[in-house]
């Protein structure tokens, strides 16, 4: 089925090279895709891009597998049996979306509009293809929910707050510190590491926060490890260090925050805070186990060098603390004055201007007038019902991942619409996911493959891959440049179609004609873009993509900062309102030593997760042979003293519990984690962190579980 308004290969273009750009992750780097009539042969980086150097990670090398993948489900299938049976009928594409229709119709009738459920992963993108799902939840009146508690959006709110937005650019070239905390580019965007590089045969000196001191912490001059949960009072410990020695830039200050002086966030730090403790760098060392002596010395480090930036990841989420966290984070950048300056950490335009109508907000707001065009997000200007974290909402325009799940628990949601979210592996706890998930009436799954989700499903859609869809990019996780990109289809596979052309077909089998009046994707991308004037075929006739913004330095001597005041909240006026602390203040993870000491006498590991490798993406990609043979299984990594006391030896079986379940793992000793920890990488459905994980303790600001660390043990099977 072809894409209307693609070009279609003729037959003397059998042997043609795409440009193109990665989906794998979130990096959105571009691409060569060599193709053999429908066949993808080769992927390779473009030499010269200003973001990558023409640099590919092992997941873009992969792209052939991703796409012609034998395990892909090719056309649509509808369950036979029982839930879960793996029962399944091929049904056409007018028969699958006539009958999701007609359920969400039923539902919306006799439940109202909030029976019916969009909930989106990670898979998809965060750019044109989210914008496409909020155009059809807007028509039958609803909102999309999920992927927002989970990742950056709690980071992204904090920060927002305290100074209106999210340092996007990291100006590696000019930076002669750079401090990566909770990140690790090998991982999370590889790429980036030839920048990173360069910027150290500079001069720059590279610092690693990190449990795990491995990768980029192999080559770093400093590597700092404490205990994960912890690096909130590593911060305050810093903050207090500045704050005592005067090494705070008291122009920028004084100047560009509301509070000049440092009065209240002085008195703060020196004990009038709910702790009620002076928050020193050696009561620091007795939470996170850095000694006081090393904090001291970043923190002055970090002060003292002009041209500095800090990297925070998503190492620092997944805990009831990562708003405080956050905030920690750019209360350091503020009074240190390492915000939107050469060689510090850039605020860069984050998508060209795009048409705040597109998103069909009036469905839902009937009064809707939009301020300006939409810059990044399209966040409609409420709270929806169901909505507990107003917050959250704010930062992505979803609803929270607990208000879903609930919502699902409580027989409300009474159609699902799954859309490239394998929760099922992803979210803590799998057997309450099930729960709520057997509680939706009817559930349908969008995905390339009949995954974990899926096997609960009652209709299941095949999803294209990156490399089969035809969109405009600007979402980008690291190296944010201003620079729109054009991802071009390079081939079919089966009956797959993209995301995009699944909300249109819905829209339309729903009789939302006016709204999707054709199928054809290039009357959307123009008019989701419509402000910006660029076009498709201006983005098809420009491989290097079109320039949407410009990078430009201090641009707050100008324009201030859009926090309230026009200035940097250093305290936080928003929280205030919200009665939240408007200064961040130390909160133990749900479950640490410190918190439950006597659950910590049976359980005397701190268990954490994180990505598996640079190969993978939370759940995804593990039927790919060449990524697999980088990493074949799950493993376990323990420190390799306490292994050898425990007579835990390479390979060993061994079972990890937490007071919430257990997994079994073949175990790595190493010297890369610490003694008091285990690590146990994500996205493993056969040996899933999140059975031991944390569910229910949540960030009462953002929503976010404690998902990513707990108390645990391990013994020999």
């Amino acid at each position: 089925m072809a894409e209307p308004g693609i070009h279609e290969p003729r037959p003397h273009e059998r042997r043609r090279t795409v440009p193109s750009v990665c989906g794998g992750c979130h990096n959105s780097c571009r691409i060569n895709v060599e193709v053999d009539g429908d066949q993808i042969v080769r992927v390779t980086g473009v030499p010269g891009d200003p973001r990558t150097g023409g640099a590919i990670c092992s997941k873009g090398q992969a792209g052939p597998q991703i796409a012609h993948d034998p395990r892909r489900l090719l056309y649509p299938v509808r369950r036979t049996g029982e839930r879960g049976a793996g029962t399944w009928e091929r049904v056409s594409w007018d028969e699958a979306l006539r009958e999701l229709a007609s359920k969400i119709e039923a539902a919306k009738e006799q439940f109202g509009p909030t029976s019916v459920a969009f909930i989106r992963g990670q898979a998809p993108g965060w750019g044109f293809t989210y914008d496409m799902t909020q155009r059809l939840a807007h028509c039958v009146g609803t909102e999309v929910g999920m992927g927002a508690s989970e990742c950056f959006v709690p980071r992204a709110v904090a920060e927002a707050i305290t100074y209106g937005g999210m340092p996007s650019h990291c100006d590696y070239a000019n930076a002669d510190l750079l401090i990566f905390w909770g990140k690790q580019p090998a991982f999370s965007c590889a790429p980036s590491l030839r920048k990173i590089y360069d910027a150290r045969e500079g001069g720059a000196k590279l610092v690693c926060v990190d449990p795990l001191h491995f990768h980029l912490g192999a080559t770093a001059d400093v590597v700092l490890q404490p205990e994960p949960g912890t690096d909130l009072a590593m911060m305050l410990a810093m903050i207090h260090t500045i704050v005592e020695q005067g090494l705070w830039d008291r122009e920028f200050v004084d100047t560009y925050t509301n509070d000049p002086g440092l009065k209240r966030l002085a008195a703060h730090v020196r004990g009038e805070n709910a702790n009620g403790v002076a928050y020193t760098p050696a009561w620091a060392e007795e939470i996170t186990g850095v000694p006081a002596a090393d904090i001291e010395a970043l923190a002055v480090e970090y002060a003292t060098t002009p041209r500095a930036g800090l990297v925070p990841g998503h190492g620092l989420e997944g805990r009831t603390n990562v708003t405080h966290t956050t905030r920690a984070v750019a209360i350091l950048r503020a009074i240190t004055g390492h915000l939107d300056r050469k060689g510090c950490d850039v605020f860069t335009p984050k998508s060209p201007d795009r048409n705040p109508h597109f998103t069909l907000i009036d469905h839902v707001l009937p009064d809707f007038e939009p301020q300006g065009p939409v810059k990044m997000f399209s966040v409609p200007p409420y709270n929806p019902e169901d909505s507990s974290w107003p917050l959250l909402f704010s930062g992505q325009g979803l609803l929270p991942t607990p208000d879903v799940l609930r919502c699902m628990h409580e027989g409300k949601t009474k159609v699902a619409i799954l859309q490239g979210a394998n929760i099922m592996v992803t979210q803590p706890q799998p057997d309450v996911t099930r729960t709520a998930l057997e509680n939706v009436d009817y559930l349908c799954v969008i995905d390339p493959y009949l995954c974990e989700t899926a096997e609960l499903a009652d209709l299941v859609l095949p999803a294209a891959t990156y490399l089969e869809r035809t969109e405009p990019e600007w979402f980008k996780s690291d190296v944010w440049l201003p620079i729109l990109t054009l991802r071009q289809k390079a081939t079919t596979v089966g009956e797959a179609l993209p995301d995009t052309q699944i909300m249109i077909g819905l829209g339309r089998a729903l009789g939302y004609v006016d709204e999707f009046p054709t199928e054809d994707i290039v009357y959307y991308i123009d008019e989701d873009l419509k402000p910006s004037g660029i076009t498709l075929k201006q983005l098809q006739e420009s491989p290097d993509g079109i320039p949407f913004g410009s990078i430009a330095y201090e641009k707050f001597k100008k324009d201030g900062f859009r926090a309230p005041g026009g200035k940097v909240n250093i305290y936080s006026e928003v929280l205030d309102a919200n009665g939240f602390p408007p200064l961040p203040v130390w909160i133990e993870p749900a479950e640490s030593p410190r918190a439950e000491p006597e659950l910590a006498r049976e359980y005397p590991f701190v268990v954490f997760t994180g990505r598996s490798g640079p190969m993978f993406v939370h759940e995804q990609r593990r039927t790919i042979p060449w990524l697999r043979e980088m990493q074949p299984e799950p493993y376990l990594w323990i420190n390799a003293e306490v292994a050898a006391e425990l007579g835990i030896d390479e390979g060993d079986l061994v079972k990890v519990s937490s007071p919430r379940g257990s997994i079994e793992i073949k175990a790595t000793p190493t010297v890369i984690v610490r003694r008091d920890c285990l690590y146990v990488p994500g996205g493993w459905a056969g040996a899933n962190y999140n059975e031991l994980g944390i569910d229910e303790a949540l960030d009462p600001i953002s929503s976010q579980a404690n998902y990513t660390m707990c108390l645990g043990r391990i013994e020999k099977l």
